[in-house]
């Protein structure tokens, strides 16, 4: 099962509250990124969740524009960490996140990006495994019906 963003705001240790885009946690996320850039969407693919602590935001920072980029290159979602640069999130970005649809988690101090970048890698490892695991116990059972000259498979799926 692909890790969206409702799962990731379900596990306890990451501490993650929704301020925008409650609707949409059932975004998958794919990987995540971190960045403190203007524009990171040049290092983006679509589907991440972006981390980033707003070191480079100020009260002249036109969130919009950052969030409408953002969603042009479909991330998932912006999770927004607080307690470096900003001790909340700027109510500008959360405004400009609601309006657009952008989900917009807050990242405690305390959770470290890390965290979050592992458990979305877990996910992302159990969803290949389990993917690797039904195509060979498929391959398996093609083998087995060819080698018993039966030409049927234990689902009934008649082998060519």
């Amino acid at each position: 099962m692909p890790m969206t963003l409702a799962r990731l705001r379900q596990e306890p240790a990451l501490r993650l509250r929704v301020l925008a885009g409650h609707d949409l946690l059932d975004r998958p996320v794919g990987w995540v990124h971190v960045s403190e850039l203007d524009d990171p969407t040049p290092f983006l693919e679509g589907g991440e969740l972006l981390l980033t602590t707003g070191l480079r935001v100020d009260a002249d920072t036109d969130f919009r524009a950052f969030v409408a980029r953002l969603v042009d290159r479909e991330v998932a979602g912006l999770g927004f960490g607080i307690g470096l640069g900003h001790d909340v999130v700027p109510v500008g970005l959360v405004t400009a996140a609601d309006e657009a649809g952008l989900p917009l988690l807050e990242v405690p101090k305390r959770t470290p990006f890390i965290a979050i970048s592992k458990a979305v890698s877990a996910a992302v490892a159990a969803d290949s495994y389990a993917e690797v695991t039904a195509t060979n116990a498929a391959q398996r059972e093609l083998t087995a019906a060819a080698l018993t000259g039966s030409g049927t498979v234990d689902k009934g799926v008649k082998a060519r």
